[in-house]
């Protein structure tokens, strides 16, 4: 795997985590299959970037922090994978989902997002956490900008 694959996968979860939305779209292809049903259930989705960067701004802001920490990225089977632990807090409470990504990139400098496959190992925490802050999200309402206001 190359350095420029490793510095947008990097870049990538950093400004999820930062809520940088300008650097999430640019490092998202421009559709970008979704799965996360070993967690969720549902189905596969195959999603317009922009709409995934609406879903995410109408949710993550509402956690106090989240942190999605990867393990060593390895390209297999023509994706890179790596393991990952995604902590996602509000208050003294923590959501934290264990597991395997499998992330479909597009060639380039840099690297975009074209899959995303969430294998889920295990999870703690209470996951009502995230409908408790996809109201709070809501109920602040989210700068254009990417940060959220305060109550």
């Amino acid at each position: 795997m190359n350095d420029a694959v490793t510095a947008s996968i990097v870049r990538f979860f950093r400004a999820v985590d930062t809520r940088d939305w300008a650097t999430v779209r640019a490092l998202l292809a421009d559709e970008v299959v979704l799965d996360y049903v070993s967690l969720f259930g549902g189905e596969v989705e195959t999603v317009a970037a922009d709409e995934v960067v609406e879903r995410w701004r109408a949710l993550l802001p509402g956690f106090d922090a989240t942190q999605h920490f990867l393990g060593v990225p390895a390209e297999l089977d023509g994706t890179v994978q790596a393991n990952v632990r995604g902590y996602h807090v509000l208050g003294d409470e923590v959501w934290m989902v264990a597991g395997w990504y499998r992330l479909t990139l597009t060639a380039g400098d840099p690297a975009r997002v074209a899959g995303i496959v969430l294998t889920a190992a295990y999870e703690t925490g209470d996951r009502e956490l995230v409908a408790r802050a996809r109201e709070r999200a809501a109920g602040w309402g989210v700068f254009r900008s990417g940060g959220r206001s305060t109550p």
